[in-house]
């Protein structure tokens, strides 16, 4: 093969590659079907113990802090979203229950003082969204159910699943677990105190320092005055939070 043929070859291949490169890319930005991705936040459980008359039961509420992106080129909608409990020490086979999302929130003002927060921090009741490409929608959901009696449990399952619109199957996401024991459930039922807990795949632990004493070695023996001696001093009193 002469030398033009094989630069002729060389041109041809490059031009393929550009045409593939080219392909995909434009695959890429418009065919990509919806894509969800989330980013799952702290889960907080509170029990709500309510009357009627003579009625008794709890309504035991979820709340998580929640980040949808669309990494795909076509916009879709989450038309559900649940958490699904079980009770793996049950000798029940199959068993579970749902909880649906009721309302989006402004988490910081979540609280036990339920009538309160449902009057100043529900932003909307829920509903199914769409998600545009390349958009990135945040939401604290609530998700609830009705308990008639107190759970007491060592182990308590919980697994969060949405629904799309170009699927037909639930996706899991996420899921994490907790124990529910009677001093749990006096703190959050008696005392208005919430337990969080943070799903599975994001209980890695943080390296912050080493060695552990590395601070023992990078201050100094000496007092620190100021040679002003007039200053007061910089030092905030501790408040333990109630």
């Amino acid at each position: 093969m002469e030398t033009s043929d094989w630069i002729s070859f060389g041109a041809a291949i490059f031009s393929l590659i550009a045409i593939i490169v080219a392909g995909v890319a434009l695959w890429k930005t418009h065919f990509v079907k919806f894509s969800p991705i989330l980013s799952v936040g702290t889960c907080r459980l509170r029990i709500y113990p309510i009357k009627n008359g003579d009625k008794r039961w709890f309504i035991s509420s979820f709340d998580i802090p929640l980040s949808f992106t669309n990494q795909g080129a076509q916009a879709g909608k989450i038309e559900d979203i649940r958490i699904k409990v079980t009770f793996p020490n049950l000798p029940i086979n199959g068993h579970y229950e749902m909880f649906y999302p009721k309302w989006d929130v402004n988490g910081n003002e979540l609280s036990k003082e339920r009538f309160t927060w449902i009057d100043k921090s529900v932003k909307e009741n829920w509903m199914p969204f769409i998600i545009l490409p390349k958009e990135t929608k945040n939401k604290h959901l609530v998700f609830e159910s009705r308990w008639e009696e107190p759970v007491i449990q060592d182990l308590v399952e919980c697994q969060l699943e949405i629904k799309c619109d170009n699927k037909k199957d639930w996706i899991q996401i996420t899921k994490w677990k907790l124990k529910i024991s009677k001093k749990v459930w006096y703190e959050m039922a008696e005392k208005g105190v919430s337990f969080g807990t943070s799903p599975d795949d994001e209980k890695k632990e943080r390296d912050f320092i080493n060695p552990k004493d590395l601070h023992k070695y990078t201050g100094t023996k000496e007092p620190i005055e100021d040679e002003r001696k007039d200053s007061s001093p910089s030092y905030l009193d501790y408040k333990e939070k109630e």
